[in-house]
């Protein structure tokens, strides 16, 4: 196998079979299997082949950014922390807001892809925020004052905004512009937690393409970004007043 067909693997960005899981079990990865994960990694590579993949006749759509990993890890998590520095969070847009953020972010789509993908985030909306998973995210206020959409839908989306405490499970704060520099800088990212004994990982959206990073050091420096960006932020229970002042600057 060349380099560049196993390193997709163990991105997982490429699917594996049982014959070559067990072939690497035997050779470049006998050393895990010798400390007795070699029947986990069978199991967990069982499950994956076992679950019905919803999106699987939309791979055509999914594939370019690498989304259709990501929605695997979100149908497996137990709980999620997220912070958004640009948009409003896909699992809060409104169909108008996330219409127009999927079209602007993927020319290569025709209209009914746009729509299909649109489609694909309400779902997940409707089956994630209604749940019981943990959702906890910090929205940078340029997220709220970036006119994505015309002014009355832009209106529609911030109240949406403030209408989600209706969801128990998920916990929204707001990052003030006056905060100054901080980690959230370097970009957006998505923390999914997972049953034990599988760790949490940590997802970061591209242009070009995607990434996750699941080493314990990696995680950890999100996890503590994270950490201080939740406290440095107002949570919106207490800070819709921010939202209320931009929808009310809104022409």
């Amino acid at each position: 196998m060349d380099h560049g067909h196993l390193s997709r693997v163990e991105r997982a960005t490429r699917g594996i079979s049982e014959e070559l899981l067990g072939k690497l079990m035997d050779g470049p990865y006998e050393q895990l299997a010798s400390v007795g994960e070699r029947d986990r990694a069978f199991e967990l590579l069982h499950a994956d082949l076992a679950e019905e993949d919803p999106y699987k006749r939309h791979s055509h759509l999914l594939t370019p950014t690498q989304y259709g990993g990501y929605l695997k890890f979100e149908a497996g998590a137990s709980s999620f922390s997220a912070y958004e520095i640009a948009l409003i969070p896909g699992l809060l847009q409104t169909k108008e807001y996330a219409a127009a953020v999927i079209e602007a972010m993927r020319p290569d789509l025709n209209s009914r892809g746009v729509t299909t993908l649109v489609e694909i985030r309400m779902q997940r909306q409707e089956r994630l925020l209604g749940g019981h998973k943990p959702f906890k995210v910090v929205i940078d206020e340029a997220a709220l004052r970036r006119p994505v959409i015309a002014s009355e839908a832009m209106k529609r989306q911030l109240q949406r905004l403030i209408d989600i405490v209706e969801y128990p499970s998920v916990s929204v704060s707001l990052l003030p512009m006056t905060t100054g520099c901080h980690a959230g800088l370097y970009g957006s990212f998505m923390i999914m937690d997972f049953p034990e004994p599988t760790p949490s990982v940590v997802w970061v959206e591209g242009l070009a393409e995607s990434t996750y990073f699941a080493k314990q050091d990696h995680v950890d420096s999100y996890m503590a970004a994270f950490d201080s960006l939740w406290e440095w932020a107002v949570p919106l229970t207490a800070g819709s007043a921010l939202v209320e002042n931009v929808i009310k600057e809104l022409t």
